[in-house]
């Protein structure tokens, strides 16, 4: 498994943020129903303290499962873990050089059997095999509402990675890519169908949950990281982020976790 270097503290502080009654621990705790919070008793989280998400302990994921990771950065271990234990096939999706870069030197170092840092980290390494890496495929564009080539603007921080098609940061540097409907991605891809959506997109989720209601296209297992609460575009952040929470829910979507930033979604209807 992919190395996780939690303490016990540590992972009750996670875990209490998934709890209807933890008042304050995650800022998504006023958009999202309460009563719908399952107990940390049946989730599971997977990955790094930084790049790790929430499951429900009994995801059903499988070797037959196909996920899609959009946004990955310079931890990708929460996409290892689903190769690692469920051996799901897992597309990464990212447009960002140093997040090309990143897996690159992974897949190198997966070859030549060298250890290799999660996140520059100089304790935490990625422990993935080569036959599990496999299971792995690295799309280098983006992910939109609609095919077409965007300007992804970069971090105030240069050491910093993840870049934002609304740009919000406000920063004047860029790159353009190639971006596409989770539909297109889907139809370039082969599949039919996916198990899970992770989206850290930097504030393009809310375009892309419109057209994932919109195309009819929810997974059964969704994780969004609604950038806003930490990096607002102005003061309506907390209006958008409930009302697209929200539109999940009518949608048949059930929030049953948060973390910070991070909300997972099962979909019952």
């Amino acid at each position: 498994m992919v190395i996780r270097r939690f303490s016990q503290r540590v992972v009750k502080q996670l875990f209490n943020s998934t709890q209807s009654g933890a008042e304050g621990k995650s800022p998504l705790l006023p958009y999202v129903d309460r009563t719908a919070l399952v107990s940390s008793k049946e989730l599971l989280r997977l990955g790094t303290v930084y790049g790790g998400w929430i499951v429900p302990a009994n995801c059903g994921l499988s070797s037959n499962s196909v996920c899609y990771s959009a946004g990955a950065g310079e931890d990708i271990s929460f996409d290892c873990a689903l190769a690692e234990r469920f051996r799901c096939r897992v597309r990464i999706i990212d447009p960002t050089p140093r997040a090309i870069q990143h897996f690159n030197n992974l897949e190198k170092a997966v070859k030549s059997g060298e250890r290799f840092p999660i996140n520059n980290s100089a304790v935490d390494y990625y422990t993935i095999t080569a036959e599990d890496f496999g299971r792995l495929r690295f799309l280098p564009i983006g992910l939109a509402d609609k095919d077409t080539e965007l300007k992804f603007f970069l971090p105030k921080n240069p050491a910093h990675v993840s870049c934002s098609t609304v740009n919000l940061q406000k920063t004047d540097k860029y790159f353009t890519a190639k971006c596409f409907r989770l539909s297109s991605i889907m139809r370039q891809q082969g599949d039919a169908s996916i198990d899970m959506l992770k989206m850290d997109i930097e504030g393009a989720e809310y375009v892309v949950i419109e057209d994932m209601v919109a195309s009819c296209l929810l997974p059964r297992l969704l994780l969004i990281e609604f950038d806003e609460v930490h990096t607002s575009l102005d003061s309506n952040a907390g209006k958008r982020i409930g009302q697209y929470i929200d539109l999940l829910v009518r949608s048949g979507m059930r929030c049953v976790a948060i973390e910070g930033s991070n909300a997972t979604f099962v979909r019952i209807s």
